[in-house]
Protein backbone atom coordinates (compact mmCIF):
# COMPACT_ATOMS: atom_id res chain seq x y z
CA UNK A 1 0.00 0.00 0.00
CA UNK A 2 1.05 3.49 -0.94
CA UNK A 3 3.86 1.67 -3.64
CA UNK A 4 3.84 4.22 -6.53
CA UNK A 5 6.40 4.70 -9.64
CA UNK A 6 6.96 7.56 -10.86
CA UNK A 7 6.99 9.14 -14.28
CA UNK A 8 9.69 7.69 -16.24
CA UNK A 9 10.07 6.17 -19.43
CA UNK A 10 12.50 2.54 -19.82
CA UNK A 11 15.28 3.53 -22.17
CA UNK A 12 16.09 6.45 -20.00
CA UNK A 13 16.72 4.17 -17.35
CA UNK A 14 18.70 1.49 -19.75
CA UNK A 15 19.64 2.48 -23.22
CA UNK A 16 19.40 -0.99 -23.80
CA UNK A 17 15.68 -1.25 -23.20
CA UNK A 18 13.87 -0.91 -26.71
CA UNK A 19 11.34 -2.51 -26.17
CA UNK A 20 8.91 -3.08 -22.03
CA UNK A 21 5.86 -4.88 -21.50
CA UNK A 22 4.47 -5.76 -18.33
CA UNK A 23 2.18 -9.16 -17.38
CA UNK A 24 -0.28 -8.37 -14.78
CA UNK A 25 -1.14 -11.58 -12.37
CA UNK A 26 -3.56 -9.03 -10.11
CA UNK A 27 -7.00 -7.78 -10.98
CA UNK A 28 -7.62 -3.69 -10.00
CA UNK A 29 -10.68 -4.12 -8.02
CA UNK A 30 -10.64 -7.06 -7.09
CA UNK A 31 -7.15 -8.39 -5.61
CA UNK A 32 -6.01 -3.74 -5.21
CA UNK A 33 -6.66 -0.71 -5.65
CA UNK A 34 -5.21 2.52 -7.16
CA UNK A 35 -2.18 1.32 -9.09
CA UNK A 36 -3.42 2.19 -12.75
CA UNK A 37 -0.35 2.16 -14.95
CA UNK A 38 -0.98 5.60 -16.76
CA UNK A 39 0.59 6.47 -20.06
CA UNK A 40 1.15 10.41 -20.04
CA UNK A 41 1.22 12.15 -23.55
CA UNK A 42 0.87 15.27 -25.11
CA UNK A 43 -2.87 16.26 -25.52
CA UNK A 44 -3.56 17.10 -29.40
CA UNK A 45 -5.59 20.24 -30.29
CA UNK A 46 -8.64 17.45 -30.28
CA UNK A 47 -7.78 17.20 -26.60
CA UNK A 48 -7.73 20.53 -25.65
CA UNK A 49 -10.69 21.59 -27.62
CA UNK A 50 -12.73 18.82 -25.26
CA UNK A 51 -11.49 19.82 -22.10
CA UNK A 52 -12.36 23.33 -22.86
CA UNK A 53 -16.10 22.44 -23.81
CA UNK A 54 -16.16 20.58 -20.32
CA UNK A 55 -14.35 22.98 -17.67
CA UNK A 56 -17.24 25.33 -18.97
CA UNK A 57 -19.93 22.66 -17.55
CA UNK A 58 -17.78 21.58 -14.68
CA UNK A 59 -17.28 23.42 -11.44
CA UNK A 60 -17.56 20.67 -8.83
CA UNK A 61 -14.16 19.79 -9.28
CA UNK A 62 -11.47 19.57 -6.06
CA UNK A 63 -8.89 22.47 -6.45
CA UNK A 64 -5.02 20.85 -7.62
CA UNK A 65 -2.14 21.51 -5.99
CA UNK A 66 0.35 23.99 -7.95
CA UNK A 67 2.91 20.93 -8.89
CA UNK A 68 0.25 18.84 -10.08
CA UNK A 69 -1.42 22.13 -12.20
CA UNK A 70 1.74 21.91 -13.77
CA UNK A 71 2.64 18.02 -13.78
CA UNK A 72 -0.65 17.80 -16.09
CA UNK A 73 -0.91 21.07 -18.25
CA UNK A 74 -0.49 20.18 -21.99
CA UNK A 75 -0.51 16.36 -20.92
CA UNK A 76 -3.49 13.64 -21.29
CA UNK A 77 -3.43 10.49 -19.09
CA UNK A 78 -4.39 7.39 -20.31
CA UNK A 79 -4.82 5.08 -17.37
CA UNK A 80 -4.87 1.23 -18.05
CA UNK A 81 -6.39 -0.46 -14.98
CA UNK A 82 -5.32 -4.30 -15.18
CA UNK A 83 -6.53 -7.51 -14.59
CA UNK A 84 -4.87 -10.73 -14.01
CA UNK A 85 -3.27 -12.36 -17.41
CA UNK A 86 -3.28 -8.91 -19.29
CA UNK A 87 -0.21 -7.33 -20.35
CA UNK A 88 1.10 -3.81 -21.86
CA UNK A 89 3.52 -3.99 -24.42
CA UNK A 90 5.19 -0.94 -25.86
CA UNK A 91 7.97 0.70 -27.49
CA UNK A 92 10.53 2.21 -24.36
CA UNK A 93 11.28 5.21 -25.47
CA UNK A 94 10.14 8.91 -24.59
CA UNK A 95 7.13 8.23 -27.15
CA UNK A 96 5.92 6.27 -24.18
CA UNK A 97 6.42 7.53 -20.88
CA UNK A 98 4.28 6.35 -17.92
CA UNK A 99 4.11 5.60 -14.42
CA UNK A 100 1.90 4.13 -11.75
CA UNK A 101 -0.49 5.64 -9.27
CA UNK A 102 -0.52 4.90 -5.87
CA UNK A 103 -1.11 1.91 -4.38
CA UNK A 104 -4.43 2.73 -1.90
CA UNK A 105 -4.98 -0.96 -1.04
CA UNK A 106 -4.48 -4.75 -1.35
CA UNK A 107 -0.96 -5.85 -3.16
CA UNK A 108 -0.67 -5.53 -7.03
CA UNK A 109 1.07 -8.60 -8.84
CA UNK A 110 2.83 -7.95 -11.75
CA UNK A 111 6.26 -8.80 -14.16
CA UNK A 112 7.72 -6.17 -16.13
CA UNK A 113 10.37 -7.42 -18.87
CA UNK A 114 12.35 -5.43 -21.59
CA UNK A 115 13.73 -6.34 -24.77
CA UNK A 116 16.19 -4.86 -26.95
CA UNK A 117 17.04 -4.67 -30.65
CA UNK A 118 20.85 -4.87 -29.60
CA UNK A 119 22.26 -8.25 -30.46
CA UNK A 120 24.58 -10.15 -28.30
CA UNK A 121 28.14 -9.83 -27.94
CA UNK A 122 29.47 -12.73 -29.59
CA UNK A 123 31.71 -13.64 -26.11
CA UNK A 124 28.62 -13.93 -24.19
CA UNK A 125 27.44 -17.28 -26.03
CA UNK A 126 30.37 -19.00 -24.59
CA UNK A 127 29.21 -18.26 -20.97
CA UNK A 128 25.86 -19.75 -21.89
CA UNK A 129 24.95 -23.62 -21.23
CA UNK A 130 24.66 -24.50 -25.07
CA UNK A 131 25.82 -21.61 -26.87
CA UNK A 132 25.29 -20.40 -29.83
CA UNK A 133 22.51 -22.86 -32.05
CA UNK A 134 23.99 -23.72 -35.91
CA UNK A 135 21.19 -25.30 -37.17
CA UNK A 136 17.61 -24.88 -37.57
CA UNK A 137 16.90 -28.15 -35.43
CA UNK A 138 18.99 -26.42 -32.80
CA UNK A 139 17.29 -23.12 -32.71
CA UNK A 140 13.93 -25.33 -32.29
CA UNK A 141 15.69 -27.11 -29.15
CA UNK A 142 16.74 -23.89 -27.79
CA UNK A 143 13.14 -22.87 -27.97
CA UNK A 144 11.91 -25.51 -26.34
CA UNK A 145 14.32 -25.73 -23.59
CA UNK A 146 14.35 -22.24 -22.77
CA UNK A 147 10.44 -21.60 -22.97
CA UNK A 148 9.17 -24.81 -21.80
CA UNK A 149 11.67 -26.07 -19.00
CA UNK A 150 10.45 -29.60 -19.83
CA UNK A 151 13.18 -30.95 -17.20
CA UNK A 152 13.69 -30.66 -13.22
CA UNK A 153 15.57 -27.83 -12.50
CA UNK A 154 16.93 -25.79 -9.44
CA UNK A 155 15.35 -22.08 -8.64
CA UNK A 156 19.26 -21.43 -9.38
CA UNK A 157 19.19 -23.32 -12.72
CA UNK A 158 15.59 -21.41 -13.71
CA UNK A 159 17.42 -18.35 -13.25
CA UNK A 160 20.28 -18.94 -15.63
CA UNK A 161 17.57 -20.65 -18.44
CA UNK A 162 15.68 -17.36 -17.90
CA UNK A 163 18.15 -15.26 -18.43
CA UNK A 164 20.16 -17.25 -21.15
CA UNK A 165 16.56 -16.84 -23.24
CA UNK A 166 16.77 -12.94 -22.71
CA UNK A 167 20.38 -13.26 -24.18
CA UNK A 168 19.05 -15.42 -26.89
CA UNK A 169 15.92 -14.52 -28.08
CA UNK A 170 17.53 -12.05 -31.23
CA UNK A 171 19.61 -15.05 -32.05
CA UNK A 172 16.60 -17.06 -32.18
CA UNK A 173 14.84 -14.81 -34.00
CA UNK A 174 17.08 -14.29 -36.63
CA UNK A 175 17.58 -16.20 -39.81
CA UNK A 176 20.81 -18.73 -39.57
CA UNK A 177 22.25 -16.73 -43.02
CA UNK A 178 21.68 -13.61 -41.10
CA UNK A 179 24.46 -14.51 -38.10
CA UNK A 180 27.29 -12.93 -37.42
CA UNK A 181 30.12 -15.87 -37.88
CA UNK A 182 30.70 -17.89 -34.70
CA UNK A 183 34.47 -17.31 -33.33
CA UNK A 184 36.77 -19.98 -33.53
Amino acid sequence: EGDHVILHTDEATHAGYHYSSVLYLSTHGEDFEGGAFVFNDPKTSADIAAEESEESAEFDEEPMSLAEQIRRDGRKFTPFHPTRGAAVIFSSGWENMHEVEKLTAGTRYAVPCFFTTCPVPEAHYEQMVVGKPQTEEAIADDWLHLLLAHRPETPMEGVGRVKELMMKWHCLCTPLDQHAPQSA
